[in-house]
């Protein structure tokens, strides 16, 4: 029998998202040393993280140490994954020289799964598919590397959108009709979590949500921040979702102000994405390496072009300290 523990993104940090109104760092100190401390309590295996371990790619040392003590009294290993905060853009290249590298030298016990990884356990091989730009293109992120055994239960984690319900953007896969060959997928980047999803074909999807508010919205103050306990027995998974005791009450550590902010900013960008569209007849998008994306495809330019493009926009977000 084997135990995991199961959390969303961490977003880790050494100052306060603009949003929060309590001390962020204590916050999230109190959370890892209780998720550390449930690990332990139940015996479990591994503590594992869908990515996104960092709010940004590189942070300063002192931030670096101070989070590297309090994952190294970690009781099991740590597994997780490269989220899209944790390197320069989408690029996977980027991830030797981030602060989520650095980590992993410092945390004897944490282990970045990068793709190809088949992690075995007694009754599960745990396996992973880090951010990148292909990521929920054409449903791709979500199956297990081909040299995985199949005589034990597969646990597959994602950093990648994979949702309950349909989005406002394009760019996601639905639970009902993610491909996978996995029994059990784990995943983060979206924030607020769809709890447990079951399939009528036996396959269960978990993201218990992030572990860290961040946003203004009534979304993150009304949600349970939660971990999920994963019991594997032979031929049977059972995943139950927890409360962390720490967490405050989402109005106590969000500033509520914030939201009509956010709202006019939204709004403000779906009417310039309106605007775009009535002129071009195609979809507006802000994010860069979209826009380079679908630049190339207009142009038809190669792969590699599109490559090095983007492998310059990182350097430049890198100088320029940018954490897109």
């Amino acid at each position: 029998m084997n135990k995991f523990i199961f959390i969303g993104d961490l977003h880790l940090r050494g100052n306060n998202p603009r949003n929060r109104i309590d001390d962020y760092q204590t916050a999230a100190d109190d959370k890892l040393i209780e998720v550390e401390s449930i690990a332990s309590y139940y015996d479990a295996d591994a503590i594992l993280i869908p990515g996104d371990i960092w709010d940004r790619p590189e942070v300063s040392i002192g931030v670096l140490l101070h989070y590297a003590d309090i994952l190294n009294n970690a009781s099991c290993p740590i597994y997780t994954t490269i989220g899209n905060h944790d390197i320069y853009g989408y690029n996977l290249s980027t991830y030797g020289r981030s602060s989520l590298k650095l980590l992993e030298l410092l945390v004897d016990n944490l282990h970045v799964l990068k793709g190809d990884s088949v992690v075995t356990f007694s009754d599960a091989y745990i396996t992973a598919t880090p951010y990148s730009g292909e990521i929920d293109i054409d449903g791709y992120g979500y199956t297990v590397p081909q040299t995985t055994p199949t005589d034990k239960k597969r646990i597959h984690i994602a950093h990648g959108m994979l949702l309950d319900h349909k989005p406002p953007f394009d760019r996601y896969t639905l639970v009902s009709d993610c491909i996978t060959d996995a029994d059990l997928i784990l995943t983060g980047h979206d924030h607020t979590g769809y709890g447990i999803f079951k399939r009528p074909d036996g396959k269960i999807f978990c993201n218990p949500g992030a572990l860290m508010r961040m946003s203004a919205s009534i979304s993150e103050i009304e949600r349970p921040i939660q971990y999920a306990l994963i019991t594997v027995d032979g031929d049977d998974i059972t995943v139950a979702l927890e409360s962390v005791q720490s967490a405050k009450p989402g109005d106590e550590v969000l500033d509520r102000s914030k939201i009509d902010e956010a709202k006019a900013r939204q709004y403000a960008m779906d009417n310039f994405s309106m605007l775009i569209q009535s002129h071009t007849g195609q979809t507006a998008t802000v994010d860069i390496n979209q826009i380079v994306d679908a630049i190339a495809k207009q142009e038809e330019y190669a792969p590699e072009v599109v490559k090095t493009a983007l492998e310059i926009i990182d350097r430049q977000r890198e100088t320029m300290g940018a954490t897109l």
